[in-house]
């Protein structure tokens, strides 16, 4: 399903990208917003890059480090929380330096000594710049689930610049928390089974967050298929505007 959407807040166009692949899908996004735009690089599973006008932020980075370096050293680097898929402490390592900001949730700390990271637990906010990053909860509830990602320990990111909101889920379920950030004008939402959402849930969150645009990701389960994208379609309200983009 193809929607597009135009508020006062952020106006939202899809731009055609390098690198589209033959079922159509794209591996870049822009947002055009009042005061600049966002081009959203999906790198792989949970890992992309904003280029935020004149800002870069490298979201979980794992892989190659030439993937988080093609637009010059990340200006921020943010990390959810200690799963191989979400953080490599190597890869912060190459990325950091004196000139830019690691963020991380507090019990990564121990695996980067040689990196000065700021450490955010949930409520915590660490402003770069005009950028406002704020941590926010990611956990499971569900009760078969509860030891994957436990209330407290992993973050979930909002950021906030300019007037534009961008919320970055982490691994998380539908938590009453997401209610407290909408509305937002891009959400990064993970739907996978059994260590996250279900597509059902995944709804109910988009539901509590409000997102203007949503990118869904983090979409492999552990049987190696994918969220049904197309399900999601059908239970999500017209004014959302969803972008697939080329995660695997």
């Amino acid at each position: 399903m193809t929607r597009f959407l135009a508020t006062a807040a952020v106006l939202v166009a899809l731009t055609s990208a390098p690198g589209a692949r033959a079922d159509g899908l794209a591996s870049t996004d822009t947002l055009a917003t009042d005061t600049g735009r966002i081009v959203v690089h999906a790198v792989h599973h949970a890992s992309f890059l904003l280029e935020w006008d004149d800002l870069v932020i490298a979201v979980d980075p794992v892989g190659d480090a030439r993937d988080f370096l093609r637009l010059g050293r990340p200006h921020v680097v943010l990390v959810t929380h200690r799963h191989g898929d979400h953080f490599d402490a190597d890869m912060i390592r190459t990325l950091a330096s004196d000139h830019n900001v690691v963020i991380t949730p507090l019990d990564i700390a121990e695996s980067i000594p040689a990196c000065e990271a700021v450490l955010l637990v949930n409520g915590d906010t660490h402003t770069v710049g005009d950028l406002a990053v704020t941590a926010v909860p990611a956990y499971n509830h569900t009760p078969e689930r509860l030891a994957f990602h436990p209330r407290g320990r992993d973050n979930g990111y909002l950021l906030e610049r300019r007037g534009v909101r961008v919320y970055v889920s982490g691994d998380t379920e539908d938590i009453p928390e997401q209610a407290d950030l909408a509305p937002v004008d891009a959400a990064f939402l993970c739907m996978n089974l059994p260590w996250t959402m279900s597509v059902d849930q995944a709804a109910r969150a988009v539901a509590m967050v409000a997102p203007r645009v949503l990118y869904p990701y983090h979409l492999r389960h552990r049987d190696g298929s994918h969220a049904d994208l197309d399900r999601l379609d059908a239970l999500l309200d017209d004014r959302v505007a969803v972008r697939r983009l080329a995660w695997y």
